[in-house]
C-alpha cells in the first residue's frame, strides 16, 4: 500500500494557491511578511522538486524568488475564511512535500510549517475546546488544496455553517 505521504507529492501546487496561503497567513497567524514569504518560496520550490522527482519526463521551471515574492502580491486573490480553511490547506502543502527528496533550508520551512498547524491546533483548541478536525467543526466541508471553493464556509463551526441563511 502506498502512504498518502508519497501519493500527495505527486501534485503541483499552483502559484494562486500560495497567494490565498500567503494572505492568510498574514491575517490569521502572528508572523514577520518577510518570513512568511521565504517559508512559502521554500515549500513552493521543495513542492516543484518533489514533483519533478515522481514526474520526470516533465519540464519544471522555479521562478525566483523575486518573481515568486511578485505573485504573492497579486490582487483577486481573496485571504481564507476561516481557520479551519488555513489549517486544511497547510496540511494539503505539507503533504505535498517529501521530506527526504529536499535541502536543509526547504526542510526548516517544513518545520515551520509543522509549528504554525501545532500552533493553529492549539489556538482552536483553547478558543472551541475541540481539535480542529473533529467532526463539529467544518473542517470535512473545506477543500484539501491551497486554492479555495467559493462555496467553503465562513465559520469554524458546523452549527455555526448549517444556522448560517446561504448554507
Amino acid at each position: 500500500m502506498v502512504s498518502w505521504e508519497i501519493l500527495s507529492t505527486r501534485y503541483i501546487v499552483t502559484l494562486p494557491g500560495y497567494v490565498h496561503l500567503y494572505r492568510s497567513l498574514l491575517r490569521f497567524y502572528e508572523m514577520p511578511e518577510n518570513e512568511v514569504r521565504e517559508m512559502l518560496y521554500l515549500l513552493n520550490t521543495a513542492n516543484l522538486e518533489c514533483y519533478e522527482y515522481y514526474h520526470p519526463e516533465r519540464v519544471i521551471v522555479e521562478s525566483g524568488p523575486v518573481a515568486f515574492c511578485r505573485w504573492l502580491e497579486k490582487k483577486g486573490y481573496r485571504p481564507y475564511r476561516t481557520e479551519v480553511q488555513l489549517y486544511k490547506s497547510l496540511l494539503f502543502l505539507k503533504r505535498s512535500i517529501d521530506r527526504e527528496l529536499i535541502i536543509t533550508s526547504q526542510r526548516e520551512a517544513l518545520q515551520t510549517l509543522r509549528c504554525i498547524l501545532s500552533n493553529l491546533e492549539y489556538r482552536f483548541y483553547k478558543a472551541y475546546r475541540m481539535e480542529i478536525e473533529d467532526k463539529r467543526t467544518v473542517f470535512g466541508e473545506c477543500s484539501y488544496r491551497l486554492v479555495p471553493r467559493e462555496d467553503e464556509p465562513s465559520v469554524c463551526l458546523m452549527r455555526d455553517w448549517i444556522e448560517l441563511p446561504s448554507a
